[in-house]
């Protein structure tokens, strides 16, 4: 039996975090083949996300895990849990759970059978079924082909909040990832191909988040600016 831990990153989600965690507690207790552990990481929240948080633990001792990180970034709050983790397989996805459940063996199975380092789901593979804004959606395939172009990442989809990994390598790529907000998948992914890791893409079934508090403007500097760096500085190799 594998051990995959699940994180789910999370600001000030105190309305729908319940909501989503039995959802997929309920999910792992119909999936018995392996061990889930479920890593709510708080992600310096002001409302009373983590009084939520500690309250699922307790009614799901065995599965649900809480950390604590003071400090605001998604890439810190996936990090630090990653680097944390016991388990043989990490993974994570977004609160919402926009990216259907059905593909979590997915994302993990090539993993197990030694197929594939990392798994990441796309919402551009043409077996997708991806309802997306139509702004959202332009902004996401012209950053994708920026990314192509510029840091030649091969996979089509570097933000999709759905990724899985050995543990083991994904402590060794965190201490050179130095983005810990938006742009921490990228930088994840581009690394992780300039030391020649196994990635394997695969297509999913996502529904937006129409009531998402990501702030596009803000997020597309900053990934922009990711970008920037990391063709000016270059890819870290993994000694």
């Amino acid at each position: 039996m594998v051990e995959i831990d699940i994180v789910i990153p999370v600001y000030n989600e105190e309305k729908d975090l319940e909501k989503s965690i039995l959802k997929l507690c309920n999910w792992a207790e119909e999936h018995p083949k392996h061990k889930w552990i479920v890593t709510i990481a708080n992600n310096a929240s002001t409302d009373k996300t983590l009084q939520v948080a500690n309250e699922l633990k307790i009614k799901f001792p065995k599965t649900v895990r809480v950390i604590d990180i003071p400090r605001k970034g998604r890439g810190i709050a996936i990090g630090t849990s990653w680097l944390k983790s016991n388990s043989q397989i990490c993974a994570f996805m977004d609160v919402d759970l926009s990216t259907a459940l059905t593909h979590i063996p997915e994302i993990i199975e090539p993993i197990i059978n030694n197929e594939a380092d990392l798994c990441i789901g796309s919402r551009w593979l043409k077996e997708s079924e991806a309802g997306r804004n139509f702004f959202r959606g332009i902004l996401s395939w012209s950053y994708n082909q920026i990314l192509k172009t510029i840091l030649h990442l091969k996979t089509s989809d570097a933000q999709c909040g759905f990724k899985g990994i050995r543990t083991d390598l994904a402590k060794k790529i965190i201490p050179l990832i130095e983005d810990k907000n938006w742009f921490f998948d990228t930088e994840l992914l581009v690394i992780a191909q300039k030391n020649n890791f196994r990635i394997k893409e695969i297509p999913v079934k996502w529904t937006e988040n129409v009531l998402t508090t990501v702030i596009v403007t803000e997020t597309i500097s900053e990934f922009l600016k990711g970008v920037w760096r990391m063709k000016k500085n270059g890819v870290p190799n993994i000694s």
